[in-house]
This record gives structure tokens, sequence and C-alpha cells, in this order.
């Protein structure tokens, strides 16, 4: 049977309200009541699903940073998560000029300790910019090469993030895609100061290497081991 461009779309939204739906129920605080308790069960189960995406390394760099304060995580069900965006890409017709995009948080790990708020998120999505557009230097939005078809930038609101952007050519996609609708993953921080941005370059190699292979990208470019701009 055929499926339509705005049938494959709409399917793809319904499926992203399902996950934004499931993000408030994977995750809660870890306390509550003053005590000096470990994390709850949720947020348990959370930082298992960031160390999938971060990696284990990366999740205790981030704890330790934010600290155990209330300590609360989120996250999306990433099975679900790589669902989405293959829809969203097969559904993708070159020289579109509809730039909505869906966008995802498969983690959020954050800690209060009076008024005082540290939080940082993984993000994934497809792109608004193309290949092309990011590797043109302008004054306003400067892209940096971080490796053959690896472009990074610092974005500072509304959260210092690291973004990155990287062609993935998806199985079923139209000719092109890879170009015109890349994959750009970021790591956002608020809260902790420069150690926001030590942290984001740890974070976010893993999480788009780890985004390259739940989506199957056909001839992945290579990630270097740090995003971080010169």
């Amino acid at each position: 049977m055929k499926t339509t461009r705005s049938t494959a779309l709409a399917g793809a939204v319904a499926l992203a309200a399902a996950l934004t739906a499931l993000t408030a129920l994977t995750g809660c605080s870890g306390g509550g009541d003053g005590e000096a308790e470990g994390p709850g069960p949720e947020t348990v189960k959370a930082l298992k699903v960031c160390e999938e995406a971060l990696g284990a390394g990366g999740v205790s760099a981030a704890r330790a940073i934010l600290g155990d304060s209330d300590l609360r995580a989120e996250s999306l069900p990433l099975a679900k998560v790589g669902e989405a965006m293959l829809k969203e890409a097969r559904s993708y017709v070159p020289g579109s000029e509809d730039l909505s995009r869906s966008r995802y948080e498969p983690c959020r790990m954050s800690t209060a300790e009076g008024e005082t708020v540290r939080r940082v998120d993984a993000r994934v999505q497809w792109s608004v910019f193309t290949m092309d557009s990011v590797t043109v230097a302008d004054k306003q939005r400067k892209w940096t090469k971080a490796a053959e078809d690896v472009y990074v930038q610092w974005e500072r609101q509304p959260m210092d993030a690291l973004v990155a952007v990287v062609p993935c050519r998806v199985p079923g996609a139209a000719a092109g895609q890879e170009r015109e609708l890349p994959l750009q993953v970021s790591v956002r921080s608020q809260g902790i100061g420069t150690d926001g941005e030590t942290l984001s370059g740890k974070l976010l190699t893993p999480l788009v290497r780890d985004t390259q292979k739940r989506l199957g990208c056909q001839d992945p470019v290579t990630i270097p081991e740090s995003l971080l701009p010169q």
C-alpha cells in the first residue's frame, strides 16, 4: 500500500506527541523529604537510558558536576525516538520549504538546591540547516569544522548549547536527504557555569555516535573524540 507524505508525516507527529507524554512518566525526583536518600526508582531507571545515550562515564561526569541534591532524571525510550525520526526523514521531500522539525530529549538530568537549579539536556532532531549552509561562515551563525562533514557551534540562548550537525543518510529516504536534512545533536546546560562547556564537550561525541547507530545512518561520518570548537 502506498503511503503519502502527509500520512507519513502525520504518523511521525503523532509518535512525537506520544513520546512527549512518555517523558513526563519516565523520571522523577530522588527524594523530597530532605533526607540524604539516593535517587528514586524512576530516576534510576531514567539514568540507565541516559547511560545508553551518553555513556556511563558521561553520566558520572554530569552527576559529579550537578551534585546529588534532589537529583532528577527524565528520559525517552531510545527505540521510539529512533522510530519517530526515521519516519520523519523518510517523509521528507527534497527542496521542501517546510521547516517544522520534531525535537526529542532522550535524557535530562537536573538538581535543585534552594533557588539554584542545575540542568543538562541531550537533544536530537533533524536540522533546519542544510550541510551547504553550515559550511558558510557568516557573522551571525559561525560553524566550526570539527572533522570532515562534522560542524559544531555554541548557542547561548535560551541555554548554553553545544550543537553538532552531520549528514545521516537514512535507508528508504529520498536521494540527497542527508545533505538537505542532516542530523542535529546538542547538549544544553544551565546553572553550571564554565563546567557546562567541558561537560558538553564530553557528552556530545557519544550522543552523536549513539544516534548515528540507532538511526542506521548509511556510510556514517567519523565523529572525533572532541567536538569542542577550537
